[in-house]
Formats: C-alpha cells, sequence, structure tokens
C-alpha cells in the first residue's frame, strides 16, 4: 500500500508544478523591467530567509535541547560538608574464613594476614568510614571470640553450609588495627549490635542464625571493651568483667572511642521482624533494653537505628520509628537506610531513591533525627542471579551507578554518610574486589570508580543550578555537582551520563576566578567492561564538553592565591595586604573607582572615588576580585 500511495503522489506533482510555474512566468513577462528585479530580489530573500529558519529549526532539535548545564551558584554556600564519608563501606568480619576446599572467601588468610595479591588491590583503596561486622552479624559472630590470642580462639560457625566452624584470625581488634593504619578516626567507625537473644522462643530461622546469649549484656560488654578507660580496676561501669582491662592486655591500652552503634542490620525483613509499624514496634520493646545498657556503659554514643518505608504512612516501620518513647528522648542519633538501585525500572531508579530520602529527610529533621545511607549497592535481579548477573552490578554498569549515587547524595544537606555493600568478602554477591582464583584477584569498576571520585568530591559540595535533557529511557542523562575545598583554592566539577546511547555537551558556568588545570572523561567499551578508560575531556564548537553514552566527567580548577602582589595596568606592581583578609584589605597606594566582585561576577562593593584601603568585614568567605583606575586583581576573604 505504501508504493501505491507514493507511486500516486508522484505522478500527480509534475502537473501541478509545470501549471504552476507557466502561470508564475505568464505574470513575470508581464512586469515592467523595474518590477522585474523587484520581484527577483523578493524571491532571493523568500529564499534566504526560508534557508535560515530551515537552519535555526535544525539547530534548535539537534542542540540546543540536547546539551545539559551547570552552574555554580555560590563557592560560599555549603549544601554538604566533610563529602568524603559518602564514601564509607560495610566491612565483613569473615573476611579470613575459608570454604569447604579450605579456599580462602576474603581478603585475609588464616593467620590474619592480608593476602599480598589482594592487599595490591585494596592498600590504595579510599577509606572514610566503615561499617562491622557486615554480613556477619547475620550468622552470630560473637566479638569476645574474634580478641585475645590468635591461636587461643574458639571455633565460631559463621559459614553455614559453605564452610566449617573456624576461629576468627582476623578479629575486631585486627579490624580496628587495620582501620587506624589506613587513618579512619575511630569514631567514623560503625558497629552493628546483635539484637536476638539464643534463650529467646518463637524466632524465625534467620534471627535464630543471629542470636546471642545474654545479648544485652554482650553489647553492653562491647561498647565497655571499646570505650571504657584501662585504669587499674578503678573503673567498671558494666560490673563483672573488666572489659578495658581485657583490652589492654590484647595491646590497646587506649580506648577505642567507637561513637556509632546501630541496632542491628535489617531487621524490617520478612526473614525478621517484617516491615509494619506493628512489626517495628515489637522490634523496639526488644531492644529498648539493649540500648539502655549500651548507653548507661558510655552516654556519649550515637545510636542508630535501620529504617525502611515511608514515614508518613502509618503503617510504615519508619512511621513508628520516628514516634517512638526512643526517639522521643533524644537517644536515637540516626535513621540507617539501605537502598539497592537499577537504573532498568523507574520504581528502584536514583530519583526514586532521592524522593524516598527526601520524604525520610523531612519527617526525621523535624524529630531531630539524622540519616545515613546504611548500605547501597546496584541491584541484583532474581532470586538465584547467574554470576553474570552478579558481576554486572560490579562492573561499568554498576560503577556508572555509583557515581550517580554519590553525585545525588552530595546535593542533599542532609545525609551524613552513605556506605557501599560489601567489602571484605571476595567471594560475596557483591563483590567490588573479586576472587577469580587462588592467589587471582580483580578490583572491579565498582571498587575502582571509587578511587577515582574519591579525590574529586573535595571537602564542600556547593550550591549549583543543573538541567539536563532526557535520556533514551525518557529520564534525566545528566547528573552533576560542584564540590570547593576548605580553603577554597580548589574548584571540581563531577558529572556523570547514564544515557546508554547518546553523547551529551555539559555547559559549565560559574566557575569565574578559577583555572582549569585537568579535564577528564572515564568510559568504558561496554557496560560489562571490567576495565574503566581515563581520557582527555574535549568540547564541541562552544565550549560545551562531550560526555560519550555512560560516562563520568571530572573537570579540576584551582585558585591559588597570588600572594601580595597584582600587577595594574601600567605593568607596575601595587601591594595588596593582608591577602586573604578579614577586616579591611589595604592598598600600597591610593586607588580610584574601585569596585569588587564576588567570584559569580556579581558586584558586592560600588565604586569608591578614593581610598587605599576598603573594608570587607561584611562580605562572605571566598575569592573575590577587584577593579580600579590602576588596578585589576584578586584577594580572599577568609573568616575572623
Amino acid at each position: 500500500m505504501k508504493d501505491l500511495v507514493n507511486q500516486s503522489q508522484t505522478s500527480a506533482k509534475p502537473q501541478t508544478v509545470m501549471h504552476h510555474a507557466k502561470r508564475k512566468q505568464t505574470i513575470s513577462e508581464n512586469l515592467k523591467p523595474e518590477n522585474k528585479m523587484k520581484e527577483k530580489n523578493r524571491k532571493i530573500h523568500s529564499w534566504l530567509i526560508g534557508i535560515v529558519l530551515a537552519a535555526s529549526i535544525i539547530y534548535s532539535n539537534n542542540c540546543g535541547a540536547q546539551i545539559a548545564t551547570i552552574a555554580v551558584n555560590s563557592i560560599n554556600t555549603n549544601v554538604m560538608t566533610n563529602t568524603k564519608l559518602l564514601f564509607g563501606i560495610t566491612f565483613d568480619s569473615r573476611t579470613s574464613l575459608a570454604d569447604n576446599a579450605g579456599n580462602f572467601i576474603g581478603y585475609y588468610d588464616s593467620s590474619g594476614v592480608i593476602i599480598p595479591q589482594l592487599n595490591s588491590l585494596f592498600n590504595n583503596f579510599p577509606l572514610s568510614t566503615l561499617r562491622y561486622p557486615g554480613n556477619g552479624i547475620a550468622t552470630g559472630f560473637n566479638w569476645k571470640k574474634s580478641i585475645g590470642p590468635i591461636n587461643s580462639r574458639p571455633n565460631q560457625d559463621l559459614m553455614g553450609t559453605q564452610g566449617p566452624p573456624q576461629p576468627v584470625k582476623f578479629g575486631f581488634d585486627e579490624f580496628m588495627s587495620m582501620t587506624a593504619a589506613k587513618g579512619v578516626p575511630s569514631s567514623e567507625i560503625q558497629i552493628m549490635v546483635p539484637i536476638y537473644d539464643s534463650a529467646t522462643t518463637g524466632l524465625t530461622l534467620t534471627q535464630s542464625r543471629a542470636a546471642m546469649p545474654n545479648v544485652i549484656s554482650h553489647n553492653a560488654d562491647w561498647v565497655e571493651y571499646c570505650n571504657s578507660p584501662s585504669d587499674g580496676n578503678a573503673t567498671n561501669p558494666g560490673g563483672g568483667t573488666d572489659w578495658a582491662e581485657i583490652r589492654a592486655s590484647n595491646g590497646h591500652p587506649n580506648p577505642y572511642g567507637i561513637q556509632i552503634w546501630n541496632i542491628g542490620n535489617e531487621p524490617w525483613s520478612g526473614f525478621e521482624y517484617g516491615p509494619s509499624n506493628d512489626s517495628c514496634n515489637a522490634y523496639l520493646t526488644d531492644v529498648t533494653p539493649i540500648i539502655d545498657a549500651m548507653l548507661a556503659i558510655d552516654p556519649t554514643i550515637k545510636i542508630t537505628m535501620p529504617t525502611t518505608g515511608n514515614p508518613t504512612n502509618s503503617s510504615n516501620w519508619s512511621n513508628a520509628l520516628l514516634n517512638s518513647s526512643l526517639v522521643a528522648s533524644g537517644k536515637v542519633y540516626a535513621l540507617s537506610a539501605h537502598y539497592f538501585p537499577t537504573e532498568n525500572t523507574s520504581a528502584q531508579s536514583i530519583n526514586n531513591v532521592s524522593s524516598s530520602l527526601n520524604t525520610l529527610n523531612t519527617v526525621a529533621s523535624t524529630k531531630g533525627v539524622k540519616v545515613f545511607v546504611g548500605d547501597y549497592a546496584h541491584y541484583i535481579t532474581a532470586s538465584n542471579p547467574t554470576t553474570a548477573q552478579k558481576d554486572s552490578a560490579m562492573q561499568w554498569l554498576g560503577a556508572n551507578l555509583s557515581a550517580d549515587m554519590l553525585l545525588m547524595l552530595s546535593q542533599k544537606s542532609t545525609i551524613e554518610r552513605a556506605n557501599f555493600w560489601v567489602y571484605g568478602n571476595a567471594i560475596a554477591a557483591w563483590h567490588p574486589i573479586r576472587k577469580n582464583s587462588t592467589a587471582n584477584y580483580t578490583s572491579m569498576p565498582a571498587a575502582e570508580i571509587y578511587k577515582i571520585l574519591y579525590p574529586a568530591f573535595l571537602d564542600n559540595s556547593v550550591q549549583v543550578s543543573t538541567n539536563s535533557p532526557n535520556a533514551a529511557d525518557g529520564r534525566y542523562s545528566i547528573r552533576s555537582n560542584a564540590f570547593v575545598s576548605s580553603s577554597l583554592n580548589q574548584l571540581n566539577i563531577v558529572a556523570v551520563n547514564r544515557d546508554k546511547f547518546n553523547t551529551v555537551p555539559l555547559q559549565v558556568n560559574g566557575t569565574t576566578g578559577y583555572t582549569l588545570n585537568n579535564s577528564k572523561i572515564f568510559t568504558a567499551t561496554t557496560n560489562t567492561s571490567e576495565t574503566i578508560i581515563q581520557s582527555t575531556a574535549t568540547t564541541d564548537g562552544s565550549g560545551n564538553y562531550l560526555m560519550p553514552p555512560m560516562s563520568v566527567l571530572i573537570l579540576e580548577y584551582n585558585n591559588t592565591p597570588t600572594g601580595l602582589y597584582d600587577l595594574n595596568l601600567n605593568n607596575s606592581v601595587i601591594q595588596l595586604f593582608p591577602n586573604p583578609a578579614d577586616n579591611v584589605l589595604r592598598f600600597s597606594e591610593p586607588l580610584k573607582n574601585i569596585e569588587v566582585f564576588n567570584s559569580n561576577g556579581q558586584k558586592v562593593i560600588s565604586k569608591i572615588e578614593s581610598l587605599d584601603n576598603i573594608s570587607v568585614k561584611e562580605l562572605t568567605p571566598g575569592i573575590y576580585f577587584i577593579r580600579s583606575d590602576k588596578l585589576i586583581g584578586k584577594f580572599i576573604v577568609k573568616n575572623d
């Protein structure tokens, strides 16, 4: 039918064209000579207008609509401080155990020493905050059996059908030594405590496996072991065994000073209490004595509680938690939410996670409670995932999603920290470092992207305005953010393109006063690639940075203070001091027509006729530019 229609149209067109052509010729022949020239010019003008309009339409459809933008609104307005805490990880306490065949599953061997081939991959991994003992809490990890002389430690049955009962040679003290060696303050360690007592009847299979004898005193003793001073039995807050002296005898006389204690892991799951309001109330009844016992040992610790669901829905777990007496009495520092997003569905998208966090933050903030992302990683589909499905979450597909997740989190002032699931176990479903065979390991893109992004996320994220065209799946393609160092000498722009098919240009604005030092683009050959490719970012004819499909862009700027001197317009030297300034900026000679602009180009001090100094005490800390009759220069305003 399509061919018949086209033939009909083709046969009709010549007749119509000829008819109009003859008619126009007749009209043209009847025109006077001077009118013939006007008619010719009119035709040319109409033809040019048509070409311009067509070009404009083509440009509008193919260029402008596809450009993403980021504008740095103010380097002085922080959104998130200490962005490094977004790069936390959860660490599995079973890291030194072996499977039924005697193969080590983790990063350490049976003597508690890191495996050399793995050390080369994990040694330079950035650590800011760690959550422990990870999966160990679900399998009955007992911290008391993981301390003391290595060769005297009793067996723990933590492997289930995958391995025999065996001693934990890389125990709690070894974990703390590892984190200290990597520069992680003990105040940034997050301890997950068990919540089920083995003497309780009616526990589910999952709860029974995680249960501990005398769970209340078990957790109170752990707080005492970590935080009480070793003072020769002068103090023993829990009575009975003086756990601070035990710690000292194990070679750690000084308290660890661990502040963050998480009550359980995912008690809201269907294998434990369940996610309803009533289920949460049952959980709260069980854990309140545990929390009170822990706080009795050290009232300064910060209690965090696992949460799920919409807190505005009275039938949900989070609603009961936020309306509990524990929260009302100020005993809860933060809620810990878990997310496993995917790029495939809107319901599990990063944007959906963002909306969920916004709702949780809104309600939690009214209660004076903070929010953690206790665990996150790319979702692994299917109840019995294949090796390829598990690998996919850790390959470039998962790394790109992690970049998207971290950028989303960095735009929220109410998120304190986040942890990636899970490190320490190289054969787990989620394996950022994967064991291929004996002495053969791969640091997956999900781990390598942390090494790339950690230095790019400077001290603070700042206020930006962003815009993005839609990706092929109908959702956004580009997410971007800006980060500054505390000194304001460095500014980084970080962006991710999650579109699997299209290159998207990114326009960057608001970097006045900074010089671009590096422009790096990170890509992979396929979404299942396990190698990240770094190259120099390129721009289009308009200076927009081209972001290929599934790529990450990092732009590094700096603004090192020029010191006390700036060249004036006549190449003589005028002294500005002190620089940085706090109250008054002085000049070595009087200047006229003085104007001051902030880093966004906004005038903050209007023309001043003639002075040898100006007051800057009303200016917020940041980088400023001064223009006068003799000088174009820059200076920094610092806090008093």
